[in-house]
C-alpha cells in the first residue's frame, strides 16, 4: 500500500491528495497510475485471499472476503494458538476465562464465605448461587432451569452428599436430590459373663457406676465382668468433615 505523496511531487505534504489552487499557484495532484494500481491490488489481494475469483459485477466481493477470512474459517483460534502462549493467555483474559470459568448447573465446592464472582475480577461478571433451598427464575436463569427444571437449588448447608445409587442397590429406592435422614444400621451388643457357683441370696444387682466390676450376693469368680454401655456421645452421627461451601453458577 502506498500514499500518492510516495509516487508524485504535486501531492501535499502529509501525501495527499490536491485539488490545487490557481489563485495561490498551487498545482492540482496528478492521477499517477501506480498509486491506482496500488489500491486495486490491495484490494484484489483480500478477494484471492479468501478464496474467491475476481468478479466484475459484483461490488461486493471485498466484504464478503473479509467476512469469510474471519468469521467462516475452517480452524478458529489456530493463528492465536500459533502465536504461542502468551497470545493465548491474552485471548483468554479477554474473554474473562483468565482463571478457567465454572461450567452453569455444575455444582461445585467453594473454599470462602466471599462469592466467586467477588474474588475472581474474570467471574466478575458472572452470578453464583448457593444451595439452600431457595427458588430461582427459569426467566432470569434460563441455562440453570434446564439443569434444575424444579427450579429450587436442593437445601445442602450442614448435609453430608452421597453419590446417587442408580440401580445398584445399596442405596436403593433413592430419587436425585433427595434427602435422607440420619439412621444406624441395626447391630447388636453382648452382655459378657463368667460362670459360677450360685449365691444364698436372692437380689442380683450392677454397681451404678456402670463399670461392670461389681456384683452383689452372687458367688462371682475373680476376673468375671458384666459390660456395660454408656450414654456418652454428642447430637448426631457423623464421620470426620471438613466445611465448605457449596455453589453453582446460574449466569
Amino acid at each position: 500500500m502506498l500514499r500518492i505523496g510516495q509516487v508524485e511531487a504535486t501531492a501535499t505534504q502529509d501525501g495527499k491528495y490536491t485539488d490545487g489552487s490557481v489563485a495561490g499557484g498551487i498545482a492540482a495532484t496528478r492521477l499517477r497510475a501506480a498509486a491506482f494500481n496500488a489500491m486495486q491490488e490491495e484490494l484484489a489481494h483480500i478477494v484471492e485471499s479468501a478464496g474467491l475469483a475476481l468478479d466484475i459485477n459484483d461490488m461486493t466481493q471485498v466484504l464478503k472476503a473479509i467476512q469469510k477470512l474471519t468469521l467462516s474459517r475452517a480452524n478458529p483460534f489456530a493463528d492465536i494458538k500459533s502465536d504461542g502462549a502468551a497470545a493465548i493467555a491474552t485471548a483468554l483474559s479477554n474473554l474473562g476465562l483468565g482463571a478457567g470459568a465454572p461450567a452453569i448447573g455444575i455444582p461445585f465446592f467453594w473454599p470462602s464465605s466471599a462469592m466467586p464472582n467477588t474474588v475472581m475480577p474474570e467471574w466478575s461478571n458472572m452470578v453464583f448461587l448457593k444451595f439452600n433451598g431457595a427458588t430461582f427464575s427459569a426467566a432470569t436463569y434460563p441455562k440453570l432451569a434446564l439443569v434444575f427444571p424444579g427450579l429450587v437449588l436442593t437445601e445442602s448447608r450442614g448435609e453430608f452428599l452421597r453419590i446417587w445409587d442408580d440401580g445398584r442397590g445399596v442405596d436403593a429406592g433413592r430419587g436425585l436430590l433427595s434427602a435422607q435422614g440420619h439412621a444406624y444400621q441395626s447391630h447388636s451388643h453382648r452382655l459378657l459373663m463368667s460362670a459360677g457357683s450360685a449365691g444364698s441370696g436372692n437380689v442380683i444387682g450392677i454397681d451404678s457406676s456402670l463399670n461392670g466390676t461389681l456384683t452383689y450376693n452372687i458367688n462371682q469368680p475373680g476376673g468375671g465382668q458384666i459390660q456395660a454401655i454408656e450414654n456418652a456421645g454428642d447430637t448426631e452421627t457423623r464421620p470426620r468433615n471438613i466445611a465448605f461451601n457449596f455453589l453453582v453458577r446460574a449466569k
